[in-house]
């Protein structure tokens, strides 16, 4: 059982209170009780912190002044508050170095060192790194590489031509590097396209369980560094997604639309063909996005439109609508 100084070592915290205290969990700080850390988010968690049972808060440094209990303080509390769950033993153990007896490795398959391959999971020619994961059911395809400490979920399906980069998450049942939705006239009808670009997941990139990223035609379909896609999200043939950028569930990019660095994208929205979302761009839930958008753009609606110009125009239908539900003034309801 951990003490408080302990913990706030590990998270690389500022101790205010009482160092030897016992920490055994960590709790919301309704539930919370004399043993377990709690999260104060911000100034307006304070009230609650007030009446929580907690017997220590994790919080921002800004806040020491207005806790008087004992708090690790941090400039990146959400990252400290990570460690210490660690330190708690809360999150699961890593899976062992092995190969499951039932696996499928082709021969000319490379794995790296301290690799783990599941039950029932299908390797062909393919590169694994380093203590990276493949659990049960996992399908990866020749020519595939996989680097360093990753980790692909039950039932993923990794086809060639895609290329992971180190410390990369794919969740369960995730579809990478499949032939994207393509097609053009021909003289007996339409004809499917071939599909004969890459898929390259940058470094630190986590996929939601069901994502489905596509084969580019040519080219690359990426997903840069430290970004982040939710579950079931769908990225078409040929899209780009610059670093740090984080896209909600069940948004879909159609093919060659792009995003830049540091974006938030709401749950499902929709790139059209060609859209393009510059850096530091905002996107709200289902919004439409067509055409290019400038850096910082804060964009609502569908089609999509600068959030300000959405929200006045959402005002006034709002106020047409309580007009008509008034109904006719005395004079007409008077009338034959």
């Amino acid at each position: 059982m951990p003490t408080l100084k302990e913990l706030c070592r590990a998270a690389e915290g500022e101790l205010k209170g009482t160092p030897a205290l016992k920490i055994t969990g960590v709790a919301s700080l309704q539930n919370a009780t004399a043993s377990d850390i709690a999260p104060v988010q911000s100034a307006r968690w304070l009230a609650r912190a007030n009446a929580s049972r907690a017997g220590a808060f994790l919080a921002h440094i800004d806040l020491a002044a207005r806790i008087d209990r004992p708090v690790i303080l941090s400039r990146f509390p959400l990252a400290a508050l990570n460690r210490v769950i660690e330190v708690l033993g809360l999150v699961p153990p890593p899976h062992p170095p092995g190969i499951h007896p039932t696996a499928i490795i082709d021969p000319e398959a490379t794995l790296g060192a301290d690799v783990h391959i599941g039950a029932n999971a299908i390797i062909g020619k393919a590169k694994i790194g380093s203590r990276s994961v493949l659990r049960a059911r996992v399908v990866v395809e020749d020519g595939v590489e996989i680097g360093d400490d990753c980790l692909v979920e039950p039932g993923a399906v990794i086809h060639a031509g895609a290329f992971l980069g180190n410390r990369v998450r794919v969740g369960a049942n995730a579809v990478l590097s499949r032939p994207g939705f393509g097609y053009a006239p021909g003289p007996k009808g339409p004809v499917r396209l071939h599909h004969v670009g890459r898929v390259v997941i940058a470094d630190d990139v986590h996929l939601g369980a069901c994502t489905t990223i596509d084969r580019a035609r040519y080219d690359e379909t990426r997903v840069g560094r430290f970004s982040a896609l939710d579950n079931l999200v769908h990225l078409g043939h040929n899209c780009i997604i610059g670093e740090r950028t984080f896209v909600a569930a069940q948004t879909g990019m159609a093919g060659g639309s792009t995003i830049g660095d540091d974006c938030e994208i709401g749950g499902q929205a929709g790139l059209s063909n060609e859209a393009h979302l510059g850096n530091k761009c905002r996107v709200g839930a289902q919004t439409g996005v067509i055409g290019p958008w400038a850096d910082g753009s804060v964009i609502w609606g569908c089609p999509a439109m600068p959030k300000t110009e959405f929200l006045r125009g959402v005002a006034m239908l709002r106020k047409l609508a309580r007009g008509e539900e008034e109904g006719p003034g005395e004079e007409e309801q008077e009338r034959p």
